[in-house]
């Protein structure tokens, strides 16, 4: 949490945690408006959360999943019966401005 009270670059203090829906969510921490945004409970469908994880990838930030593991832009979409099972299927994550910070939220949660 010490992470989400230390001063950005721009030399503002922002310590805010997004609940916002969708990619808009992911697009709030590259804009800087949030510092993190986390989906443990449903998850997102792959096309939900992709354009924002693109945009967030572009602006430094990171998408983890809840083992701590990246999230890569892929998806780990190789062939089209990946991406028919990708249709089924959702995704919790973090998502951060920094993976120091995505690290330390992803060991405060009880899950």
């Amino acid at each position: 949490m010490e992470r989400l009270s230390e001063t950005s670059g721009d030399g503002k203090s922002r310590g805010r945690i997004g609940v916002d829906f969708g990619s808009i969510s992911l697009c709030h921490v590259a804009a800087g408006f949030t510092d993190a945004t986390i989906e443990f409970a449903k998850g997102f469908a792959v096309w939900d959360l992709y354009p924002g994880h693109y945009i967030l990838h572009a602006a430094g930030g990171v998408v983890i999943d809840l083992t701590g593991q990246a999230i890569p832009l892929n998806y780990r979409l190789e062939s089209p019966g990946d991406v028919a099972a990708a249709m089924d299927r959702r995704q919790k994550f973090i998502a951060a401005s920094t993976p120091d910070l995505a690290s330390d939220l992803l060991h405060l949660l009880d899950i």
